[in-house]
C-alpha cells in the first residue's frame, strides 16, 4: 500500500497518515540523501507500506506510543531517540513511568500500547543529543531539543544543498486542542520555552505529526504558534473561573481544564488532567493570583 505523501523538495517526502495523522495514527518523514536515509516517527500506517520501509536510521521526536508504533515494521538496525526519552523507548515499564501512570492503570496501558500500537520496547535504541547533525549526502539533519511534550521530545531541521529547509515539529502539533504536557516527564514552564524558540525556526515547510500535516511558509507557521500558545492562557482562565469559590484539588480535577466534558480518556486522561491541573496550580499559587490552605485552592 503507498501512503498519501508529498515531496518538499528533492530528499524530503511526507508520508501522511489517515485522515491528515489524526490520533492513533500520525505523519511520517522521509529523508533520502546520497549514501543515508532517514525515516522520522514511522506511525501505524508505516506498517501497511509494501513493500516495508528501507532506511539506515530511523529518528523519534520523542517516546510515545504512536510515534513508535511503526518502528518494527521498518526494516532498520539503528533507532534513535533523545536521551532523556531513551529509557522509555528501550523498556515498556520505562514508558509507563514516563507517562506517570499510577500502578494500578499499567496493565491496561500495557496492552494498549502493544496491541493497538505494536509498542514492544527497543533495548538497542540509542540516543541523540542536541545540536547532532546527521548528514545524509546532500542533506542533513539537525537535533533541536524541545522539551515539554516530554522532557526529551525534539523537532528536527532537514537542510538540503538545493536550500529547502523543513522542520519536523513533532506532536507540537498546533491543533486547536492545545499542547499536551500531563505526563510525568512533561513540563508546563519547558513547553512554553520550546514555543518561544521553535517559533523562529525558518524553514519553508513545517510537518506536524498530526491535524495540520504540512504549513508552508514561516509567516503561517509563525501564526499558528501564536494561536496554540494561546491555549495556556485559556486553560488558566478557566481553572481561576473555577476558583471563584474554594475547591478541593479533587474538585478541579472533576471539572477540569484540559479535556471537555465527557471527552477524557479512559486509562491515562484522569493522569494528565491531574498533572496539567497541578502544574497550572503551582503557577497561579507562586504569582499570588490563588491561595490555599493546603487543602482548598481559591482566588483571593
Amino acid at each position: 500500500m503507498v501512503a498519501l505523501q508529498r515531496a518538499l523538495g528533492s530528499h524530503v517526502t511526507v508520508l501522511f497518515g489517515h485522515e491528515q495523522g489524526k490520533y492513533p495514527d500520525g505523519n511520517s518523514v522521509l529523508v533520502r540523501g546520497e549514501h543515508s536515509s532517514v525515516v522520522i516517527d514511522p506511525a501505524l500506517s508505516a506498517r501497511t507500506m509494501d513493500p516495508p520501509l528501507e532506511v539506515s536510521t530511523v529518528l523519534l521526536t520523542h517516546t510515545h506510543e504512536d510515534h513508535a508504533a511503526g518502528v518494527s515494521a521498518v526494516r532498520c538496525d539503528d533507532v534513535r531517540v533523545h536521551e532523556a526519552d531513551l529509557d522509555a523507548l528501550r523498556s515498556v515499564d520505562d514508558l509507563m513511568r514516563l507517562y506517570g501512570l499510577p500502578p494500578d492503570a499499567w496493565p491496561a496501558m500495557i496492552d494498549m500500547v502493544s496491541d493497538r500500537f505494536h509498542f514492544e520496547g527497543g533495548p538497542n535504541a540509542t540516543a541523540v543529543t542536541d545540536g547532532e547533525v546527521l548528514d545524509l549526502g546532500g542533506v542533513t539533519v539537525t537535533v533541536v531539543h524541545a522539551p515539554g511534550h516530554t522532557a526529551g521530545h525534539c523537532v528536527y531541521l532537514i537542510e538540503s544543498l538545493d536550500g529547502t529547509r523543513v522542520v519536523v515539529t513533532g506532536d507540537i502539533d498546533l491543533s486547536t486542542f492545545g499542547p499536551y504536557y500531563g505526563d510525568a516527564a512533561s513540563s508546563l514552564d519547558d513547553f512554553e520555552n520550546t514555543l518561544a524558540k521553535v517559533r523562529e525556526l525558518q524553514a519553508h515547510h513545517y510537518v506536524t505529526f498530526h491535524h495540520k500535516g504540512v504549513i508552508d511558509g514561516h509567516d503561517a507557521f509563525a501564526a499558528a504558534v501564536d494561536a496554540y500558545v494561546a491555549v495556556f492562557a485559556r486553560r488558566e482562565s478557566a481553572l481561576l473561573d473555577l476558583l471563584a469559590t474554594p475547591r478541593t484539588f479533587d474538585e478541579l480535577v472533576a471539572d477540569g481544564i484540559v479535556y471537555r466534558a465527557g471527552t477524557r480518556p479512559p486509562v491515562f486522561g484522569e493522569s494528565v488532567e491531574r498533572r496539567s491541573i497541578q502544574q497550572h496550580l503551582d503557577r497561579v499559587v507562586a504569582n499570588g493570583a490563588v491561595a490555599t490552605d493546603g487543602r482548598q485552592y481559591w482566588r483571593p
